[in-house]
C-alpha cells in the first residue's frame, strides 16, 4: 500500500489551522489537486477526504467497521437519548419504530395544517426596507415541523413550542450566566412536550400515525420513559433551522434567477394550496432540490475506523477519521456541469443538464442506515414554505450584497440574509382554475 496523497501540514498541528479557517474550501480544494481519496492529519488525527463513490459506499454500508463521528448539534448533548445518538442495535430499533411517521401518506395527511401555519406566520413578514428574513423562517420553519412532527397534538402546543425552544437553544452553553432561566426554559418546553403527549393518548389513534404515536406507546408499555420522549421529539423539532437555512437559500437564488423565479410563480399560481398538490409541483421540486445540492444542510459526515479498511492502493487504519463531505460531492466537476451555477433545469428528467450520476453524488441528508430520518418531512417544509413565499411575495437582494456562509450551526446565508420584500399584485398572478369558473 502506498501513502495517500494529501497536504504534509505542520509538524504538530498537521492541516488544523487550514481546515478550521474554511472547512468547505480545505476539502473541495484538497479533492480537486490530490484526488477522491487524499489524508492528512488534524493534530495528532489522521484523517481521510474520500469523494469515490465506490469508496463511500463501501464505507457507509460497513456498520461494524466504522463509528460515527459526524459532529453532533449542541443540543444533542442537552436531549442525549433520541435517535441521532444511539448505535448499534438499539439505533435500528428505534429507527424503525419512528419510521412509519415519515411516510409520505402520513406526512402529507398532516400538511394542510402546516401549510395553514405557515401561512399565517408568514403573514408577519415585513415589506419594504431590506431586513432579515432568516429569524423569520426559522420560526416559520418550527411551527411547521411542530404541526407535521406532532399532528393534531402539535396545534394544541405550538405556541409554546415556538416560543420555548429556541430559549433553549439561546440559553443553551451560557447556563452558568443564569442557569435559573434555562432550566425555566427546559421545564416549559418539556412540559409542553409532555402536554401534547397527554393530548394524544386522550384523542387516541386517529388512523394515521405521528412522531407521538410510537413514542408515548414506548413510554406506556415501559419501554422508554418521558424524558426519552422529550430528547426525541425536542431533536426532530430542532431540524427547523437547516430546514430554515435551505429555504434562505432557496430565496437567495431566485432572486438571481427571475425567469427561474418567474416560472416558479406560474407553476404556483396555476394550483391549490395544498400539500399533494404542493408536493407534486414539478419546477418546485427542482428548485428544491437545486438549492439542497449547492446548500446541503449537513456539510460533512464523519466515520472512525474500528478495523482496516482498504480501498484500491488506498488503507485506513484502526482509529483513522473519514469524511465525505455532501458540499464536496455536489460540486465536483465530473460529475455536475457547472457546479457552481443554480441550474434547477439539471433536475428535469430530459432536460440537456440532466445527467446519471452515482448515488453519492447527491447526499444532502446523508447516505447508509444513518440517512436523516426526516429527510422527507424537510423537504415537504421547504416546499410548503418556498411555495407560500414565492406566491406571496417577491425578493430583490440590496445592492453589493453576498451571501459567503455564516458559519453558524447550519450553513447559513451572512446577515441572516437581508431582503427587500414586496407583496406580488393581484395583476401579476395568473387567475387559477377556480377562480375563472368564479
Amino acid at each position: 500500500m502506498i501513502r495517500s496523497p494529501g497536504p504534509k501540514g505542520h509538524p504538530l498541528h498537521g492541516s488544523w489551522p487550514e481546515f478550521r479557517a474554511d472547512p468547505l474550501a480545505f476539502l473541495l480544494d484538497g479533492t480537486l489537486a490530490h484526488g477522491d481519496f487524499f489524508q492528512f492529519r488534524l493534530g495528532l488525527k489522521k484523517c481521510f477526504a474520500v469523494a469515490d463513490p465506490a469508496a463511500i459506499q463501501g464505507i457507509f454500508a460497513d456498520r461494524e467497521g466504522f463509528a460515527d463521528k459526524t459532529p453532533p448539534h449542541r443540543m444533542q448533548d442537552a436531549y442525549p437519548r433520541s435517535v441521532a445518538r444511539l448505535e448499534g442495535g438499539e439505533h435500528l430499533e428505534r429507527r424503525r419504530a419512528l419510521a412509519p411517521a415519515f411516510h409520505r401518506e402520513a406526512l402529507l395527511a398532516r400538511a394542510e395544517g402546516a401549510a395553514r401555519v405557515v401561512r399565517e406566520a408568514l403573514a408577519r413578514l415585513r415589506t419594504g426596507e431590506a431586513r432579515a428574513v432568516l429569524p423569520v423562517l426559522e420560526d416559520v420553519a418550527l411551527r411547521s415541523a411542530s404541526m407535521l412532527l406532532l399532528g393534531e397534538s402539535g396545534e394544541q402546543v405550538v405556541e409554546r413550542i415556538a416560543t420555548e425552544l429556541p430559549r433553549v437553544e439561546a440559553w443553551l452553553g451560557h447556563a452558568a450566566d443564569d442557569e435559573m432561566a434555562y432550566g425555566q426554559a427546559r421545564d416549559a418546553l418539556a412540559a409542553s412536550i409532555l402536554a401534547a403527549a397527554e393530548h394524544r393518548r386522550a384523542a387516541g389513534n386517529r388512523g394515521t400515525t405521528d412522531l407521538l404515536d410510537p413514542l408515548v406507546r414506548a413510554v406506556d408499555t415501559g419501554q422508554m420513559d418521558e424524558q426519552a420522549l422529550i430528547d426525541e421529539v425536542v431533536m426532530m423539532l430542532v431540524t427547523h433551522v437547516p430546514t430554515a437555512a435551505a429555504s434562505a437559500w432557496a430565496l437567495y437564488e431566485l432572486a438571481q434567477r427571475p425567469e427561474v423565479r418567474r416560472s416558479l410563480e406560474d407553476e404556483l399560481d396555476g394550483i391549490g394550496a395544498q400539500g399533494a398538490e404542493v408536493e407534486r409541483a414539478s419546477i418546485l421540486s427542482t428548485v428544491v432540490q437545486e438549492t439542497l445540492r449547492l446548500h446541503p444542510p449537513v456539510w460533512v459526515l464523519a466515520r472512525e475506523a474500528r478495523r482496516e479498511f482498504r480501498h484500491g492502493p488506498h488503507a485506513v487504519s484502526t482509529g483513522d477519521e473519514v469524511l465525505v463531505s455532501p458540499y464536496v460531492m455536489q460540486r465536483l466537476p465530473r460529475y455536475w456541469k457547472r457546479p457552481e451555477a443554480f441550474l434547477p433545469e439539471r433536475f428535469e428528467p430530459g432536460s440537456p443538464w440532466h445527467e446519471e450520476r452515482p448515488s453519492s453524488a447527491f447526499i444532502p441528508f446523508g447516505l447508509g442506515m444513518r440517512k436523516c430520518i426526516g429527510e422527507r418531512t424537510a423537504v415537504l417544509q421547504m416546499k410548503l414554505m418556498v411555495a407560500a413565499l414565492v406566491r406571496e411575495f417577491r425578493f430583490e437582494l440590496p445592492a453589493g450584497y453576498e451571501a459567503g456562509a455564516g458559519g453558524r450551526r447550519a450553513l447559513v446565508p451572512r446577515d441572516g440574509l437581508p431582503l427587500v420584500v414586496e407583496r406580488r399584485r393581484r395583476a401579476d398572478r395568473r387567475p387559477r382554475e377556480h377562480e375563472l369558473k368564479g
